[in-house]
């Protein structure tokens, strides 16, 4: 099978985030802060290891790493921790429904207004149509992507973050299809991602990483494995953010990829995977039929969309599996892009290749359709 589905779960894992997951198995078994015996203390050992990691990843220290199921929970909890009834929040067009649900959600619970940056004509999302919209709007708060996931356009996140910044405007970043191929480090008061992309993590794990002196407030209660008695839950990052049992094996399977990717280096894998994009759009745009949805070269991440002219994208999917090859068809959980696009009845195909694809990998695609 070709993957060419990295954009919604990397695939296949590294060996060391296999082996590190089958060592919680094999000799853990325990989650940290659950106990005083070896296991426990070897389990906050490599918990507080990988919360380090993530730290580096984003800026921020080390206490304000909180762990998450993923990248939706970590953004629902940050957002109703955030908002208050009446807010002005400033969003763009590009985003997943991971952040278009909860703010409708709260748009209605909350009485929110939402102002929703449309792309610009070339795919992406200029700093001066930003700034613009804060001086104009006022927004409390401000929760962007860092890179579309249907069509790849990354946005400058530095630059919104430092506007936002000088307007008083709070900002949050959903970095889950950046993080492992860009810098973090971008100056937001939140940053929020799944592992399971870029990271090369597993499933089922995220996180929140928030600058110290951002007042979160926990927005669900629980066991923390407190070491004492108390009936309320506890305010101090990270336990005010991790009430339940933990996903330990995950955390350690995302404390390896984390390692894994640093040594194979970001920089390197990103020009990796979009070498790989350069070489399907080239030989797909030769295609009859086939429209490519480009976004400016400056900017983006490697995810490929396309439509047919005569073929539906699920009809071009089914093409795909065919011949072994697994891409995304559809919408990709993005509802407000489409119409931008004019994709709205049918959404497209997506390809989105990992490093680890090779030529022959490329070929077999290309032929496929």
């Amino acid at each position: 099978m070709i993957h060419l589905d990295h954009a919604a779960t990397s695939f296949p894992k590294p060996a060391a985030v296999l082996a590190a997951m089958r060592r919680w198995f094999d000799e853990v078994g325990v989650s940290a802060d659950r106990g005083d015996g070896e296991r426990c203390l070897l389990a906050r050992r490599e918990v507080d290891a990988t919360r380090g990691r993530v730290a580096a990843l984003c800026g921020v220290p080390a206490h304000r790493v909180a762990f998450t199921s993923g990248a939706t929970e970590a953004l629902n909890l940050v957002l109703r921790a955030l908002l208050r009834p009446g807010d002005t929040v400033l969003t763009t067009a590009f985003e997943h429904s991971s952040v278009v649900r909860p703010l409708v959600a709260l748009r209605g619970e909350r009485r929110l207004r939402l102002e929703v940056l449309p792309p610009a004509a070339d795919g992406g999302l200029p700093v001066d149509a930003f700034a613009a919209a804060l001086a104009t709007h006022r927004p409390r708060l401000a929760v962007f992507t860092h890179a579309s996931n249907v069509t790849g356009a990354g946005l400058d996140a530095a630059a919104f973050c430092d506007r936002a910044r000088r307007a008083g405007c709070t900002t949050v970043l959903d970095a889950s299809q950046t993080a492992g191929l860009l810098d973090l480090r971008v100056g937001a008061d939140v940053v929020v991602a799944s592992g399971h992309k870029a990271l090369h993590g597993p499933p089922g794990i995220g996180f929140v990483a928030a600058r110290d002196g951002l007042e979160l407030p926990p927005q669900k209660q629980g066991g923390t494995g407190s070491s004492r008695a108390l009936d309320e839950h506890p305010t101090t990052w990270p336990q005010a953010f991790e009430a339940g049992t933990p996903n330990t094996p995950a955390i350690f399977g995302l404390g390896a990829a984390l390692a894994w990717v640093q040594q194979q280096s970001p920089a390197a894998l990103l020009a990796q995977s979009l070498r790989h994009v350069d070489a399907l759009a080239t030989g797909l745009a030769a295609r009859p039929g086939v429209r490519l949805l480009l976004p400016p070269r400056e900017r983006r991440v490697p995810v490929l969309s396309l439509v047919h002219e005569h073929y539906d994208p699920s009809e071009l999917g089914a093409l795909f599996a065919a011949a072994g090859i697994q891409v995304r068809t559809g919408f990709h959980c993005a509802p407000w892009l489409h119409a931008h696009l004019g994709t709205e009845r049918t959404g497209t195909v997506r390809l989105s290749p990992g490093p680890q694809l090779t030529a022959a990998d490329l070929a077999a695609v290309l032929a496929a359709c």
